[in-house]
């Protein structure tokens, strides 16, 4: 028998190890007494990619938006998009970019998650401009770096086709492609996995001059397809509708704007459509591109006054709307008007530059006439697109990031304009090991303070990095942990990343690794600014509040009105801002207009009615009921009770409690 201390005898290697992880566990096995560090390189299986391309993308629009950043990146200057809507059987997707020849069509197909994108293969298929890889063959910044964008389109079908063409070429690639859905079940034992299968065929071309690709999703998903078409939010409205009215969902309502709910039956072969309920478009059939988008924003932002104080997306729109909507968010395409940074003298707002020391203070910017803030302040981003500009159609829709900057009035704000704080930043990172840096990190952004901000999805933090963004305004502003929750409601803000931070975007491009050095850098500055910001703010708002103190301390003459101003700077934690102004009117046109210049209207007609009383004590009656009213909305609002909740409720609310005070006011 061997002795105890005598060395075992090494363990064959297995033979379904590949030659370095064979090699890699003997060298484990072989210093395990000397103490000698066995190395090796991190490498990742078929099957861990083949689940990601499956799987990692939650909505629709996730895919139409890869899709058209990669039209972006090759230097297309217009994307064409046809959802078929309302059945959505096939989408089809054409840019006029540079388009795909044999080489580049082949590293696609060939190096799913190896994008020859920022890498020196780049300049040999096309991809990248030839002395810098992290550019266009035109000069734009990439978008994309992993190469698993197209494969997106797997969230709406597992059949697509490809047809690209590049310039001076005789024929056109025709690829079909059937994607393959993973499963654990069958995954073969060696660790590859086939994604699925490709037919390319070349087809005579005679325009020599075209270029450009069409990518056609075929037989779109059936969950795909009811997802576009709010199919769930439909039946859902339809199964309240057959219920008594005191058992309906109050929610359970369809939105003001949607394309109709469709259905189809075939007839004599044919498929045909007809509406169960009707579109309700906020543009008409002749409007151009462009006005309909326009007119979209406004539809969404009409809201305000006759339907919400904050309207909500998901209430006003329904899915594909709103997919519409979140695109033109992503995109890297123009504003609806001005960039933020081309606004100017004339735009009757105050400028600030943010200052990059930790407690520092934001500068006045004063604009001479005509002098814009990206030329008082040398700004960069949204300056000219080197490859001509970007334009994005979606079903005659031309996309538009949906963000204004006109003041919203309110009478009860402190400063009466909208304010703009503007800032760059370029850390110096030579100090910090390559290891942990990540890389060079630029950015260039801005906060937007106005006394509303419409829609409320608008209000928060977007990320562009080059121009793009997959995710939606982060209204926590990055984690910000201060309290000032008026304030940061009143905040739009956008950060232009020129160099660096993609690193820390998850694969899904929606989301970041908070861990990151560079996202830990970004989140520094928005808090700095927001802290400049609200002292600004302060500051300004008390210097203008001192000349109505007197004014307040008049119109405030009555003690429940006193005590409801009191309660409510207390509920809402901030002594710097007033209570907004209520008023009763007696009609709802009144009400709306009043509404979106500020003030906190109430119907008349929608609270409870006076008893039959003579005249002189119905007056007084009427007067003392007011009163409580406007204290009981005073109250509910400096708790945020209204603040998202549609006019129709806050008047059946506040009319509950006035029933609490007054037995006539009970319904039977």
């Amino acid at each position: 028998m061997p002795s105890e201390t005598s060395e075992p005898s090494p363990a064959p290697a297995r033979a379904d190890l590949g030659k370095d992880e064979a090699a890699f566990v003997s060298a484990i096995r072989e210093n395990r007494t000397s103490g000698t560090a066995a190395t090796a390189t991190l490498t990742t299986d078929d099957r861990v990619l083949a689940r990601i391309t499956d799987g990692i993308y939650r909505q629709p629009s996730s895919a139409l938006r890869e899709l058209i950043s990669n039209a972006y990146d090759a230097d297309a200057t217009q994307v064409v998009i046809d959802t078929d809507a309302p059945r959505f059987r096939q989408i089809r997707i054409r840019d006029n970019g540079h388009g795909m020849d044999e080489d580049a069509l082949g590293r696609m197909i060939y190096h799913i998650g190896g994008s020859s994108k920022r890498t020196t293969v780049g300049a040999k298929v096309g991809t990248t401009d030839a002395k810098d890889p992290t550019r266009s063959p035109n000069g734009r910044k990439l978008i994309g770096k992993i190469g698993i964008g197209l494969f997106s389109v797997s969230q709406l079908t597992s059949h697509f086709q490809i047809i690209t063409k590049v310039a001076g070429s005789d024929h056109r690639l025709f690829a079909d492609v059937v994607l393959r859905t993973y499963s654990e079940s069958d995954e073969p034992s060696d660790g590859t996995f086939e994604s699925g299968t490709v037919k390319v065929v070349s087809v005579p071309a005679e325009d020599l001059a075209s270029h450009g690709t069409e990518i056609i999703l075929l037989n779109v998903r059936p969950k795909a397809k009811d997802i576009l078409r709010s199919k769930d939010r439909w039946e859902n409205i339809f199964e309240q509708e057959g219920l008594p009215s005191a058992e309906r969902d109050p929610g359970a309502v369809a939105p003001p704007w949607h394309i109709g709910f469709a259905e189809t039956s075939s007839l004599d072969g044919e498929e045909a459509v007809s509406f169960r309920v009707p579109p309700s478009l906020p543009w008409d059939f002749d409007d151009p591109p462009q006005v309909r988008f326009e007119k979209l924003y406004q539809g969404v932002a009409d809201q305000v006054g006759s339907t919400t104080e904050r309207p909500d997306l998901a209430k006003t729109l329904d899915t594909y709307l709103g997919t519409i909507w979140a695109l033109s968010l992503s995109a890297p395409i123009g504003y609806m008007g001005k960039h933020p940074f081309d606004l100017g003298a004339d735009d009757n707002l105050l400028v600030f530059k943010l200052s990059n020391i930790g407690r520092g203070r934001a500068d006045p910017v004063p604009l001479q006439p005509g002098q814009t803030v990206r030329q008082a302040l040398g700004l960069k981003a949204g300056a000219e697109d080197p490859a001509g500009g970007f334009t994005v159609y979606i079903d005659q829709v031309e996309l538009r990031r949906p963000i204004s900057y006109q003041y919203w009035a309110a009478k009860k704000q402190g400063v009466s304009q909208p304010m703009l704080f503007v800032g760059s930043y370029k850390p110096d990172l030579s100090k910090v090991s390559k290891n942990i840096r990540g890389g060079n990190l630029a950015f260039e952004g801005y906060l937007f303070w106005n006394s509303r901000i419409v829609p409320k999805e608008n209000n928060g933090i977007l990320i562009r990095i080059n121009g793009s963004s997959g995710a939606l305004f982060d209204d926590t502003f990055m984690k910000y942990q201060v309290s000032e929750q008026t304030r940061l409601r009143q905040i739009t803000s956008e950060i232009f990343v020129s160099e660096g931070l993609d690193a820390a975007l998850n694969i899904d491009r929606e989301s970041f690794n908070f861990a990151h050095s560079h996202y830990q850098i970004v989140s520094n500055w928005v808090h700095r600014a927001l802290r400049q910001l609200a002292n600004t703010h302060k500051g300004l708002g008390d210097d203008i509040r001192a000349g109505q103190k007197h004014i307040d301390r008049i119109a405030a003459t009555d003690k429940l009105g006193r005590f409801a101003a009191s309660t409510w700077a207390r509920a809402r934690s901030d002594q710097d801002e007033a209570p907004p102004e209520v008023e009763i009117v007696a009609s709802p046109i009144e009400a709306a207009a009043l509404r979106r210049s500020g003030v906190l209207a109430l119907d008349m007609s929608q609270l409870p009615r006076l008893p039959a009383l003579p005249a002189r004590k119905a007056k007084d009656e009427a007067e003392r009921r007011a009163q409580i009213t406007k204290a009981i909305a005073t109250v509910l609002d400096g708790f945020g009770l209204l603040q998202d909740m549609p006019y129709a409720r806050q008047h059946e609310l506040i009319g509950a409690l006035l029933a609490v005070f007054f037995e006539d006011a009970q319904d039977e």
